[in-house]
């Protein structure tokens, strides 16, 4: 081996070891998802409620609505998408009730925690809702950016159509 040769192979094996350090520092931080990432609206695409082991849909399997985040407020909004509209205006008591059962929404202020497994801690403080059965609760959130996909996924909380404190979880993509 000349001394051209010995020079390439060393600076070649050099720049093979330190790319495996630098690749795997580079995919910890993708994993990573930080505040400024899920600001901004997104569109919903899947609600899932889990309670033991069962899994529920508690606005059907084709959810819609929004969530939109700011740096300090989160809005949710979520409907069965395949509701009826009422007959007329006014509505009857037992359209009422199933306007009632077919959607959530509710606003609160948030602070972010640290970074888990799960991803990044979110709690909200609900100051307004359209349900009283979460009025002024907490609620904690894992957040989640896996490429264009925000998932957030709680421990347990009171799902409003449903009374049952339940592991949610929701899928969305970016609308704006």
């Amino acid at each position: 081996m000349n001394r051209r040769s010995i020079n390439l192979s060393l600076i070649a094996a050099l720049g093979l070891a330190l790319l495996p350090a630098t690749s795997g520092a580079q995919e910890t931080n993708a994993r990573q998802t930080t505040k400024e990432q899920f600001v901004g609206t997104w569109k919903v695409l899947t609600l899932k409620a889990t309670t033991g082991d069962k899994v529920a849909y508690p606005l059907g399997e084709q959810v819609g609505g929004y969530v939109t985040i700011t740096p300090e407020r989160i809005w949710l909004l979520f409907v069965d998408s395949t509701r009826k509209a009422p007959a007329t205006p006014t509505l009857t008591d037992a359209e009422s009730i199933t306007m009632m059962k077919s959607h959530v929404a509710w606003t609160g202020r948030y602070v972010t925690g640290e970074q888990t497994p799960d991803g990044l801690r979110l709690s909200s403080r609900v100051d307004a809702a359209s349900s009283q059965a979460i009025s002024g609760t907490e609620r904690v959130y894992f957040m989640r950016l896996n490429g264009h996909t925000l998932t957030m996924k709680s421990p347990g909380v009171i799902v409003p159509m449903t009374g049952q404190t339940s592991i949610v979880e929701f899928e969305m993509v970016k609308a704006d």
